[in-house]
């Protein structure tokens, strides 16, 4: 018995883009360096820059006491961030990344050798810890057929999961165009990662944005609550990552009044209505739990620190937060810490021992 901690990141460095081929290093992200007086991004001095858009590099500006050292964070020392696991209680980290959470595309062919080069890297990366890290793939979506070629290699290389974000390439997660990829992520027990990030050109450019897609997050939620995915897609994992939870019960309330038919009408949603789903939502320790346990049920929250950066969203002790709290019994907390998330991403219990 361990925690899962189901939202950590990795920080991209120049060894990231070491996988790319030769004919695709003009795709190379560059290092760009600012004074920090750029209010929008909160004092960051040091960011990638690709065809004309800023990601920030590390967050440094955001660094507060605490923080794990640049060595954890980049990975370029795994045995010591199992340390650090091994101090917070954590026995597996899922890892999300950086650069791709704000980063936006608009052309496949930089997209695909970006994402190929980040899979292998962070795959050699996690190699040999015994699956102790466990990590989220970048899918090249403008690419259907190089996503299937990126699934199938994360699946067989410690993969539990593949990014995607509250919207994508101007499509709502219930697009049909994802359906390919989808049925390919089932078939290899992948999990869908939807993590809070800008993926909307018109918010694009400001460190605000990434908080707003909360409300994106939400959104996403109820396209697909009230699909067909159940039935499409039934053995297929969804998890909602680093939004918080306490939209759950405005979702419910949204769905209630029958918004996916366009009309006000009233739906019955039931009692927990997420109970028995295959959706997940990553909650934070501080939220109110007994209210949004009314929607969520027992089996269907996890827990996430955000260990790797260090902004409104990192609680590195996440998980003693939690157990501490009096307002929701020991047993439920147990779940949201360990056996939940191990079925969000398909992890077994003995899961530190069975990576590739």
């Amino acid at each position: 018995m361990g925690y899962i901690d189901a939202d950590t990141h990795v920080l991209e460095s120049d060894a990231t883009w070491s996988f790319l081929a030769d004919h695709d290093t003009r795709w190379r992200p560059r290092t760009f360096e600012t004074d920090g007086s750029q209010a929008e991004w909160h004092g960051v001095t040091r960011f990638w820059y690709l065809q004309g858009q800023l990601a920030p590099q590390g967050l440094r500006g955001l660094d507060v006491p605490g923080t794990p050292p640049d060595e954890v964070r980049y990975l370029d020392n795994p045995a010591k961030r199992i340390e650090w696991m091994d101090r917070l209680g954590t026995e597996v980290q899922v890892l999300i990344p950086s650069f791709f959470l704000v980063m936006l595309f608009d052309k496949a062919e930089p997209q695909v050798a970006l994402a190929r080069s980040y899979n292998r890297w962070l795959a050699e990366r996690c190699s040999g810890t015994g699956g102790r890290l466990r990590w989220s793939l970048v899918p090249p979506l403008l690419d259907l057929d190089a996503c299937m070629e990126e699934l199938r290699f994360g699946a067989a290389n410690g993969a539990v999961s593949l990014l995607m974000r509250p919207l994508e390439i101007r499509r709502l997660l219930t697009d049909p165009y994802f359906y390919p990829l989808y049925a390919e992520a089932e078939k290899l027990g992948l999990t869908i990662g939807i993590h809070i990030g800008n993926a909307d050109t018109p918010v694009y450019g400001q460190m605000k944005s990434v908080a707003y897609t909360a409300v994106n997050m939400a959104a996403a939620f109820i396209s697909i609550a009230t699909s067909d995915f159940a039935e499409r897609f039934p053995e297929l994992r969804f998890g909602f990552l680093e939004g918080g939870s306490e939209w759950l019960p405005f979702a419910y309330r949204e769905i209630s009044r029958g918004i996916d038919g366009g009309a006000r009408r009233h739906v019955e949603i039931g009692e927990t209505p997420m109970k028995g789903s295959n959706l997940y939502i990553d909650c934070t320790f501080d939220e109110n739990l007994p209210e949004i346990l009314k929607y969520s049920g027992e089996d269907n929250l996890v827990l996430g620190s955000d260990f790797g950066h260090s902004d409104f969203g990192t609680d590195l002790e996440a998980q003693q937060g939690l157990l501490a709290r009096t307002d929701v019994d020991q047993e439920t907390l147990r779940k949201i810490t360990d056996d939940n998330g191990r079925r969000l991403y398909g992890l077994p219990r003995d899961g530190a021992t069975t990576a590739p």
